[in-house]
């Protein structure tokens, strides 16, 4: 009796152990290409930001790129992916700007990201989704000068209140949620008596049964129903890059305009055989047109080709930003949506 009780204790606990899911190569290898042309190295590493809890056990992770000396360690962009329970990993397809402050469900289960900057004080972006696959980013008000964003749902409306936190300054913008899931909406400014009479409503996820337990080098989500667990390392260590790319050009440079101040990074529009090639360009980007720039490479072949560069920056988290703007901005534009962040000789 005792030697069948053990064996159906050992099956039980066999059993009941956690099948545990981990972040795939595959999928370690797209998100430190998204936030860096050069990959995941030993001094840039893939660092775990936040997460949210989705519909139907699935999860919302979002990571960014660590590099334990810089003045910004934890750089300015993330990148995020959705796991579910049964291991399928997602990789969207947005970036998502500066520090993650707060992700959650309105009433009509769209999901709402709110994000601030560390090198602009009280600078705040929000961003929108129906599904955590693809974000929106929402332009706020004209306000720049507050500490803190707080986001309020209504069945019909949107509430930003804004709040300065030494002088207790509170102002209040509201929209339709309708109007509010539009690239620029309306935003009306609220009287603080108006204010005090709302209410807010927001949504849980449904049918998600994740436990948080919290590890010194790892997060790890535990299911409370089924023998599942999430194993995510806080800092993902690669000892090379994940991704090598090679670069266009490998050959000797002839510069004949040089980027500004020296700086060493520049977004590549494209490389031309023709300098006439590069007149269309011009003409598709009249905003950006002051910060083109042609320089004249020697190929292989010992021919002259023409590379177009737009802006100069002096690290490559500024520069992916700033293209980032660029592809919401010209969303139809196939130069914009295929550029990448070059380093400049």
């Amino acid at each position: 009796m005792k030697k069948m009780l053990l064996s159906l204790f050992a099956f039980h606990s066999l059993h009941a152990l956690p099948s545990t899911i981990t972040v795939p190569y595959q999928i370690q290898n797209q998100l430190c290409h998204k936030l860096s042309n050069q990959g995941c190295t030993e001094e840039e590493q893939l660092k775990y930001s936040k997460h949210f809890k989705l519909d139907n056990d699935k999860i919302l992770l979002f990571f960014h790129l660590y590099k334990e000396n810089s003045f910004y360690p934890d750089g300015s962009l993330n990148a995020s992916v959705i796991v579910d329970i049964n291991g399928k990993w997602q990789s969207t397809n947005s970036y998502l700007n500066d520090s993650i402050q707060e992700v959650l469900y309105d009433p009509h289960n769209g999901i709402w990201l709110h994000s601030m900057s560390k090198k602009k004080e009280g600078y705040s972006s929000l961003y929108y989704s129906k599904n955590g696959l693809k974000w929106q980013k929402i332009k706020l008000p004209s306000v720049r000068t507050f500490q803190e964003l707080q986001l309020c749902f209504q069945d019909k409306e949107v509430i930003l209140t804004f709040q300065r936190v030494e002088n207790d300054n509170v102002k209040a913008w509201i929209t339709s949620y309708s109007n509010s899931r539009l690239k620029a909406p309306t935003w009306r400014l609220m009287e603080k008596k108006e204010l005090y009479q709302k209410v807010c409503q927001k949504t849980m996820a449904y049918n998600n049964a994740w436990q948080l337990k919290t590890h010194k080098n790892k997060i790890v989500f535990k299911h409370k129903y089924q023998a599942k667990a999430i194993s995510i390392p806080k800092i993902i260590s690669v000892k090379k890059p994940l991704v090598t790319k090679a670069p266009i050009i490998k050959k000797k440079v002839i510069k004949t305009q040089t980027v500004a101040n020296n700086k060493h990074f520049a977004i590549q529009l494209g490389v031309f055989h023709y300098k006439t090639s590069t007149t269309p360009i011009y003409n598709e980007l009249p905003e950006e047109k002051q910060l083109l720039t042609i320089k004249e490479i020697i190929n292989p072949e010992n021919r002259t080709i023409y590379q177009l560069l737009l802006g100069s920056f002096e690290n490559y988290n500024d520069a992916k930003s700033y293209l980032n703007q660029l592809k919401e901005r010209y969303n139809t534009s196939k130069t914009i949506q295929n550029a990448f962040v070059a380093k400049v000789p």
